[in-house]
């Protein structure tokens, strides 16, 4: 049995922020470690990794955390965690937060992620496929939970399954400052 840990975080200025990012760097440790009560097979190599981007606009500081956890499934379980810290006000921005700002937010994420994605040569177009998408981008908060704030617009994750079946992987969509009235 062979384990691999691979994971990076930054360190920034920003003492609320860094909690934040130690908490969930701390939070996939610990799962990933917990596998050792399990009965592990002899033969496999279990494997953690975590990598993160980076975007600016101020007064946004954002980090997308692409995870990968092999622990002897089909595949590996893949997730995606994002955080926005809007520095003049130290705080950690959710979609939640942006939602009371801007009723129509969720309304606008919704019908232009639809219209960008089925342009996207992943996705199937067939009843299947229309349903995932439709329901991984119903205008609800949990759908677009994983965005970060760049010059160029709210740039939404999707994690595999979402919108389309595991294989085809996960997504990134750029919705442009144009398509806000803010």
């Amino acid at each position: 049995m062979k384990n691999e840990i691979r994971v990076t975080y930054p360190k920034t200025e920003f003492l609320k922020l860094n909690q934040e990012l130690k908490i969930y760097i701390g939070s996939l440790l610990d799962e990933f470690l917990d596998l050792g009560e399990q009965t592990l097979q002899s033969s496999f190599s279990y494997s953690l990794d975590s990598y993160y981007e980076k975007y600016t606009n101020d007064p946004y500081l954002s980090y997308a955390f692409f995870s990968s956890m092999n622990t002897g499934g089909a595949h590996p379980n893949h997730t995606i965690q994002t955080f926005v810290y809007q520095k003049e006000e130290n705080k950690i921005l959710t979609i939640s937060d942006l939602e009371q700002k801007y009723s129509n937010l969720l309304s606008i994420l919704s019908e232009e992620s639809r219209n960008l994605l089925r342009k996207n040569p992943k996705i199937e177009h067939t009843k299947l496929g229309e349903e995932m998408l439709l329901e991984g981008t119903q205008p609800i908060s949990d759908n677009f939970q994983h965005f970060v704030m760049t010059k160029d617009g709210i740039l939404i994750f999707f994690e595999p399954y979402q919108v389309a079946p595991y294989a085809e992987g996960s997504f990134r969509i750029l919705i442009p400052n144009s398509k806000f009235v803010f």
